[in-house]
């Protein structure tokens, strides 16, 4: 990180705090506090954090059973099979966040199409 988007001093000794925990042992308030202090301090708007935090669970509700070669509607059976409610939940989640995901690498799409008509990229 160059001085130029260095955060302020408040900020490093709070980031440094928030990466020098042991969180190993911590608890769920305490991850969800370092969670929050840390997506705080980020320059995601709303929008991104939301996106993040649902890739986010809908990675971490299928990891246990993508693994093995398994494609990613194998491993969702199975996450229905062990918890229905979580996998009602990421069915939820999926076509938003894909949507998004879309939405956004289709914009990025057409304004690197813009540049290169006017010879700007």
């Amino acid at each position: 990180m160059n001085a130029r988007h260095a955060p302020p001093s408040g900020e490093r000794s709070s980031r440094r705090r928030f990466l020098a925990m042991d969180l190993a042992g911590a608890d769920l308030a305490t991850v969800s506090e370092v969670l929050t202090a840390l997506l705080t301090q980020t320059t995601l708007g709303p929008e991104d954090r939301v996106q993040l935090l649902g890739n986010a669970l809908v990675m971490e509700a299928l990891n246990p059973f993508w693994v093995d070669g398994r494609s990613p509607g194998e491993a969702h059976r199975m996450l229905r099979t062990a918890d229905p409610e979580l996998a009602e939940a990421v069915e939820a989640l999926a076509p938003m966040l894909l949507g998004r995901a879309e939405a956004r690498d289709d914009a990025q799409n057409a304004v690197a199409e813009i540049e290169e008509l006017l010879g700007t990229a």
